[in-house]
C-alpha cells in the first residue's frame, strides 16, 4: 500500500502515474480513506472497502487534517483521470464523493512546507528531505522494476520520469 507523493498538487500526480499505478491507486486509495474513517469512528457507507491494517506506516502518516485533505482530493483526481484514459468509470469512482463529504474540512489548505510522511520504500534507501523529491526519486526507481508494464494510455510520461536516478 501506497500514496505516491509525486506532487504537491494532488489533481496532478494521478496524470504522472503509469498505467498499472492508476488502476491500483483507485482500489488503495480508497482502503487507506475508509480506515482513516474507522479511525475517526466515522461510519462507513454502502460498499466502501473495509478499513485496512490501522498499523500500516501510510495510514498511521494522515494525522492531520492537510494530509487526510491531500489525499481525499487526490482520490477524486484518481478518478477523472481514469475516467480520461480509460473511457470507463472505476467501481470505485461512486465512493469517490463520500469520503470527501465525511472526511474533507473545507479550509485546510495544504502546505509542502515541513510536511513529513511516511516514507516506506522498499528495495532502496532515498534520504531526500523534501516528500516530491523521494517520491519522484522512488517512482524511477519502480519503473526499473516494472518496464514492461510502464504504460502510459493517451498520456505522455513525466519529463522528471525520464532522468536516471544514481
Amino acid at each position: 500500500m501506497q500514496l505516491f507523493i509525486l506532487d504537491y498538487a494532488p489533481e496532478r500526480v494521478p496524470g504522472m502515474l503509469c498505467d498499472a499505478h492508476l488502476r491500483k491507486m483507485c482500489l488503495e486509495t480508497a482502503q487507506i480513506l475508509s480506515s482513516v474513517l474507522w479511525m475517526q469512528g466515522k461510519p462507513r457507507r454502502k460498499k466502501m472497502p473495509k478499513p485496512y491494517n490501522p498499523k500500516h506506516p501510510v495510514i498511521r502518516a494522515l494525522d492531520t487534517d492537510q494530509k487526510i485533505n491531500w489525499t481525499a482530493a487526490f482520490n477524486s483526481a484518481l478518478h477523472t483521470e481514469y475516467l480520461r484514459r480509460f473511457g470507463k468509470t472505476h467501481a470505485y469512482a461512486v465512493l469517490c464523493r463520500g469520503y470527501e463529504e465525511l472526511l474533507h474540512q473545507p479550509g485546510v489548505r495544504i502546505d509542502p512546507d515541513g510536511w513529513s510522511f511516511a516514507r516506506a520504500f522498499k528495495g532502496i534507501t532515498i534520504t531526500e528531505p523534501d516528500i516530491v523529491a523521494a517520491y519522484r526519486e522512488y517512482y524511477r526507481y519502480k519503473k526499473r522494476l516494472l518496464i514492461r508494464n510502464w504504460n502510459y494510455t493517451r498520456t505522455e510520461e513525466p519529463d522528471w520520469l525520464r532522468t536516471e536516478i544514481t
